[in-house]
């Protein structure tokens, strides 16, 4: 026997050491990071846990993410809707100011408020955050709108608004300036007559009279004919009574009141020696009329019809004048790309807050979209743009009243009785409101959810200091032993046990 040789073989003895060394050394870096294991090879069984645990907290944080990046987007959008609501708010009080106050100050800054608010409202619309454009839908990476020059005025060839106006006029005053309407007389009968099946100019839509010497009948036919017939005469203060519809679908009845006086006056016909003589004062007192009302309440219809044919909502074509000639047209066509300036380059959807999603949840998703071209805006726009091409000054007869007339559409258009309607600015807000509202709660329950994921995750991952510290110590020990141990035996030979 080789007595150089220990009695006892230390192999399964060193290895243990080896293994409690390895523990060791874990135990000293798991103190120094707190962390159970430094790569998820080290995590062992529970690996799979914490993978799936990691996945959902980075989906949890994700949706948190697009939260925060919504809620900036809503505060904007509540800034800038707070500003039309207001503007729209504005324009109604200045519309509804008395035109004939104190050196007619309203009618002459008339058109240079409504531009100036317009201008603003195009900058409203075209208000981006970080290089997206909030209010063109799904179209976000150019301003959805264009500027007031070119929407006025046009640009590179094609016709603005301003020109779809002037033609529009034309087409509802016609050739002779009474409206599209034709005036006749036979005998003790006045005929008042369209001029042709189509959208223009006025619209028979009825008469009456208190006078038992008068007798009217009800529009008829293709165009349509009415009848004004002097029965009798008439007696002084008794009316005869014509409503019209206009191109923007508001109504007009014009008065005549029968009268003695020669010359009548304004708005009354001198009662004949005769029937015939009265009917043919009542046609001259009606064709007065009629030329002053396609001055004033037909203009005023007229710019408004341009305005709702030109700044087109979703799903509308922009259509204008089909001409020239313009004052005998019949018909309105679609404009094209090359011809008239679209006003509105976002997307256009039926359902605009559709436009714009983002999941904040698991399965949760919100609609926030906004588009330009919705109806609140629409009415702003189209109510501004109005005044903005008409001219106003006290040295022109018409003025005052061109601009009562324009004026009483804005009031109603822009009323708060629309608030309610859908696309209102008001329901815009309360719609993004609703979103925030549903934000704020999903953003309530993700956080509550990474607080439980984290906890979990920190009972996978981390360890107790204390019970590191107290593990440590035991291993030392139990090192310190086992050297000690093998210390001896490595000495254990047959001379030493002889000895």
């Amino acid at each position: 026997m080789d007595v150089g040789k220990t009695m006892f073989s230390v192999s399964p003895a060193f290895t243990n050491v080896a293994r409690m060394r390895e523990r060791f050394d874990q135990l000293q870096v798991q103190l120094a990071t707190g962390k159970r294991a430094q790569t998820l090879s080290d995590m062992g069984p529970g690996r799979g846990n914490n993978i799936d645990m990691r996945a959902q907290l980075a989906k949890n944080s994700a949706y948190q993410n697009s939260i925060t990046m919504v809620g900036n987007r809503l505060d904007l959008l509540d800034l800038t809707l707070a500003r039309f609501d207001t503007i729209e708010s504005e324009t109604r009080q200045f519309a509804a100011a008395d035109s004939s106050g104190e050196n007619q100050t309203t009618l002459t800054t008339a058109q240079g408020f409504a531009s100036s608010s317009l201008d603003e409202v195009i900058n409203l619309l075209n208000t981006d955050l970080a290089g997206r454009f909030i209010y063109g839908g799904t179209d976000t990476d150019d301003p959805p709108v264009k500027g007031l020059e070119a929407i006025l005025n046009g640009e590179g060839g094609r016709d603005g608004f301003r020109t779809v106006v002037a033609e529009r006029k034309a087409a509802d005053a016609g050739a002779s300036g009474l409206g599209r309407l034709a005036l006749s007389a036979s005998g003790s009968a006045v005929t008042l007559a369209e001029d042709g099946a189509h959208p223009f100019g006025f619209k028979l839509s009825g008469g009456s009279t208190d006078s038992l010497a008068v007798s009217i009948s009800a529009p008829a036919g293709s165009p349509q004919t009415m009848d004004v017939t002097f029965t009798g005469q008439p007696n002084a203060g008794e009316k005869i009574f014509v409503t019209l519809t206009l191109p923007d679908s508001t109504t007009k009845t014009l008065e005549l009141e029968a009268t003695s006086a020669n010359p009548p006056g304004d708005g009354k016909f001198t009662i004949g020696a005769t029937t015939d003589a009265s009917a043919s004062n009542f046609q001259a007192a009606l064709q007065t009329t009629l030329l002053q009302q396609t001055q004033t309440e037909l203009n005023a219809a007229s710019v408004f019809a341009a305005a709702d044919n030109f700044f087109n909502g979703s799903g509308d074509t922009i259509q204008r004048v089909n001409g020239p000639p313009f004052d005998s047209a019949t018909s309105l066509i679609a404009a094209t790309a090359s011809n008239t300036v679209s006003w509105y380059d976002g997307s256009s959807n039926a359902q605009a807050r559709n436009s714009v999603s983002a999941r904040i949840g698991e399965n949760a998703t919100i609609n926030y979209g906004v588009e330009g071209n919705e109806t609140g805006f629409l009415q702003l726009v189209r109510s501004l743009a109005a005044v903005s091409v008409e001219t106003f000054s006290s040295s022109d007869a018409t003025s005052e009243a061109r601009y009562d007339a324009l004026s009483d559409r804005q009031v109603t258009r822009l009323s708060e009785n629309n608030n309610n309607s859908a696309g209102s600015i008001e329901v815009i807000a309360m719609e993004l409101g609703v979103v925030r509202k549903t934000m704020g709660n999903y953003s309530e329950l993700n956080s509550n959810y990474q607080n439980q994921l984290e906890s979990v995750l920190a009972r996978l991952e981390n360890v107790s200091i204390e019970e590191v510290a107290v593990q440590l110590q035991t291993m030392q020990i139990r090192l310190q032993a086992s050297y000690q141990t093998m210390s001896k035996l490595s000495e254990l030979t047959l001379v030493n046990y002889i000895r």
